[in-house]
């Protein structure tokens, strides 16, 4: 494919760029690459293999996974696997079971959209994942009660 750059630090073996890139070489020889919008690369990307009809790849799950900005954790507790079991899909060690290479197509594309209920769960849970905060309770006449953020 000449002319075009090989895109290999996404993750992914194969894809190319015809344009919308600069390549800069310094004193010494060595070559560097600016890719103008790469978040919106990666949205590109990730929606091209979202609307692929055969399976995705394990690089191609993990790529939609990370661009979810989700743990192989979290991912795996949203569709009942392990951890394990999503890090083997993505390296080729297991295939990926149908329902869950179609759920994380869903989640994308429901993360896409402002307010989608799924979008709201899925920002839920990355926080949670993020934060730990202490569980601080008060015993009052009427029992134990929480006090939430109100820890010392």
């Amino acid at each position: 494919m000449s002319g075009m750059f090989h895109y290999v630090a996404c993750g992914l073996p194969n894809v190319w760029l015809a344009n919308g890139y600069t390549e800069t070489t310094d004193g010494s020889g060595d070559s560097y690459f600016n890719i103008a919008d790469i978040k919106e690369l990666h949205t590109a990307i990730a929606h091209s293999l979202v609307e692929k009809e055969s399976r995705l790849t394990g690089a191609e799950f993990r790529f939609l996974r990370s661009e979810l900005k989700m743990s192989r954790k979290t991912l795996g507790e949203l569709i009942d696997y392990t951890a394990d079991a999503v890090k083997k899909w993505e390296y080729g060690e297991n295939p990926i079971p149908k329902l869950a290479d179609a759920n994380l197509r869903k989640f994308f594309l429901e993360i896409q959209h402002e307010g989608g209920e799924i979008r709201a769960l899925l920002t839920q849970i990355k926080n949670l994942e993020r934060q730990e905060r202490k569980l601080c309770f008060t015993e009052t006449q009427a029992g134990w009660e929480a006090q939430i953020d109100q820890c010392a």
